[in-house]
């Protein structure tokens, strides 16, 4: 009977070999899926339907009247996921559920929140008294009407699924006449 050493070493060298291959793949598998997991949230989030945030029913709106709503906004980056609330002036014009307005509450000067004022017809900024058309009657919803802020009220896009109203939370660059989102 030939002396079969060698070929049992280098078999049992090989298996070990292999087997301390497929461990460390299932060591490193967690890490590399912890690692890439941030890149496929992001390819997620770019579809672009997470980043709008649900505004309520859309029944639930008064027709020709302003109503301050909160949203919460989700951001996602990277691992951390972050949620905070924040306002928007929503105006649904009819019945019917076309033509609804959303604007931000903060006023374009310094950042402060506007206020409707009680006789329904304008916003105001109270800290340096700049005010915006509030009544569709007399023109363009949001438009300045007078005091230091260099643009009208911002307008934030939205939409309508399944009866509810969904808004696209922006923040823009105060201080300045071109609306410039500092989201991008």
């Amino acid at each position: 009977m030939p002396d079969q050493g060698p070929n049992r070493r280098r078999f049992v060298s090989w298996l070990t070999t292999a087997l301390m291959t497929v461990i460390g793949a299932l060591l490193a598998a967690p890490a590399v899926a912890y690692v890439s997991s941030s890149l496929w949230k992001k390819r997620a989030a770019d579809k672009g339907e997470s980043e709008f945030s649900d505004a309520g029913p859309v029944a639930d709106l008064p027709t020709g009247a302003w109503r301050l709503v909160t949203i919460e906004v989700i951001r996602i980056d990277g691992w951390e996921t972050t949620r905070s609330s924040r306002s928007i002036w929503v105006r649904r014009p009819g019945e019917g559920n076309q033509d609804i307005i959303v604007l931000s509450p903060i006023c374009p000067h310094l950042g402060c929140s506007t206020i409707l004022l009680a006789d329904q017809e304008r916003f105001q900024c109270p800290c340096h008294g700049g005010t915006f058309n509030a009544d569709a009657a007399k023109g363009s919803l949001g438009r300045l009407l007078g005091g230091p802020p260099p643009r009208n009220m911002d307008p934030l896009e939205s939409k309508i699924k399944d009866g509810r109203l969904w808004v696209l939370w922006q923040d823009f660059k105060i201080g300045t006449a071109d609306r410039i989102s500092v989201d991008a």
